[in-house]
């Protein structure tokens, strides 16, 4: 069973290049993840990596 997550109703950060900010882009594809099937969690794994490779 996928782990429940406190759900807040707080806004996304953007960046100046409007990008979200990298915590926030973090959390979003975490919180996909837990709600995602296998398929498109494996998928949002990746997008993830990418996104660290990035900083």
């Amino acid at each position: 069973m996928k782990e429940n997550i406190d759900y807040n109703s707080r806004s996304l950060k953007w960046e100046q290049n409007g990008e979200l900010a990298h915590k926030d882009l973090s959390e979003l594809i975490e919180r996909l993840k837990n709600v995602e099937s296998e398929r498109t969690s494996s998928e949002l794994s990746r997008l993830g990596a990418k996104s660290y490779k990035k900083d």
